[in-house]
């Protein structure tokens, strides 16, 4: 995939296996244990996930990385770096963190938010990579935290309102949007109003999902128009070359209506 790599490592037949893969399917993501992304070969992150806990019982689906994500991520790797230097970005819904960890790599400053049994996972993600509030960081480096943040768990507004109280220059999120078994979207109406809460004049708010469901997509636009003055897809060609797909949509979404 020209511009964009993906390593994975992990194990097969008793043996340890580190291979690059041609293909950002899920069914062959999620056999390894650990990921490096790497676009335009000057900006890379390392991730470990844990495919064995991806059922609900255990950790969820934020035991690793999505289709999403990978696209989301490397579409804003392929934006000016200096858009980055000193950004304070929240990205929602993060899993192992391949986002937002990105980001601070290339000099923002980072709350990676998401349900709290996956924070360990996202902590650990963060330190291996150099960059955690306490770690001695290169000088074009950001930081980035973990914290929890459940849209819709009783007092999360709270937490929105926190993490708004300083402009947020970029709200993120990937794969953050799903089906039930009854055919509806439950949690999109506060996972959108999260987004709105979170977004300022100037925040770039932009959300990336696989396309599962037309129902997800109808549900989304729905509730994203609802709370933000524009929502526009962006054109597949506005991905990097590899991402140029038609079953990952990327939106962004502009002119909150709401306040906190």
């Amino acid at each position: 995939m020209e511009g964009l790599k993906i390593t994975i490592k992990g194990w097969e037949d008793g043996e340890r296996y580190e291979r690059q893969v041609e293909t950002t399917d899920r069914w062959v993501l999620h056999t390894a244990d650990e990921l490096t992304l790497t676009v335009d070969d000057d900006k890379s992150v390392t991730i470990t996930q844990q495919p064995k806990a991806i059922n609900a019982t255990r950790m969820g689906v934020g035991a690793c990385v999505w289709e999403g994500e990978i696209f989301l991520a490397a579409y804003l790797a392929s934006l000016p770096t200096y858009r980055y230097m000193g950004a304070r970005v929240v990205e929602l819904g993060a899993g192992p963190g391949l986002v937002g960890i990105l980001l601070a790599k290339m000099g923002a400053k980072v709350h990676i938010t998401d349900v709290s049994k996956v924070l360990p996972l996202i902590t650990q993600n963060i330190e291996a990579n150099g960059i955690g509030p306490t770690q001695r960081r290169g000088a074009s480096e950001g930081v980035a935290v973990a914290e929890e943040l459940e849209w819709g768990k009783q007092g999360y507004e709270q937490i929105v309102a926190r993490l708004a109280s300083e402009p947020v220059d970029w709200c993120l999120a990937a794969d953050c949007c799903y089906i039930d078994q009854e055919g509806t979207s439950p949690s999109t109406a506060h996972f959108v109003r999260t987004c709105a809460l979170l977004c300022g004049p100037t925040t770039r708010c932009l959300v990336c999902f696989e396309l599962r469901s037309s129902e997800v997509q109808r549900v989304f636009v729905e509730e994203a128009s609802r709370a933000f003055e524009k929502v526009e897809r962006l054109p597949s060609y506005s991905l990097p070359k590899p991402c140029q797909v038609e079953h990952i949509l990327l939106y962004e979404l502009t002119g909150s209506k709401l306040k906190i």
